[in-house]
């Protein structure tokens, strides 16, 4: 019974996340919309047969570190079409502070509505990517 309740539990739990980036976590369905990216040497890889990085953090937190090369925009910047190649099959990978920060799921979700076909997200953040920690006094 109580394997019963937690199975129900994680298909809400599931269910609940809705969202069209989430689909593949663990990557390489056949269905997937979005790529996750699940550690630096994927990031590398992509960005050497071409990918754009655009990372989501305010400028603040850009400055403290990130992808080299990457682009630093807002949701704002793609919403107005302001931010995103005008190749709508250029690889365009997005990524922010970490795990909890949804502005690069919702910057992939955008893209896709915008017509983008290849989509990648990095959900571990630049800290992940340069194994950073969070600095303490």
């Amino acid at each position: 019974m109580a394997r019963a309740i937690a199975i129900i539990f994680m298909l809400l739990l599931v269910a609940g996340c809705g969202g069209k980036v989430r689909q593949d976590w663990g990557g390489g369905g056949t269905d997937a919309q979005v790529v996750i990216l699940n550690d630096r040497g994927a990031v590398e890889l992509a960005i050497w047969e071409g990918a754009i990085v655009y990372d989501l953090r305010d400028y603040d937190e850009w400055a403290q570190g990130h992808i080299t090369g990457a682009r630093r925009i807002t949701l704002d910047d793609i919403t107005r079409e302001k931010a995103l190649p005008a190749d709508r099959n250029a690889p365009v990978l997005f990524t922010g502070e970490g795990p909890l920060d949804t502005r690069p799921e919702r910057a992939a979700e955008l893209a896709l509505e915008r017509g983008y076909t290849r989509v990648m997200l990095f959900p571990g953040g630049w800290r992940a990517y340069f194994d950073a920690h969070p600095v303490r006094d």
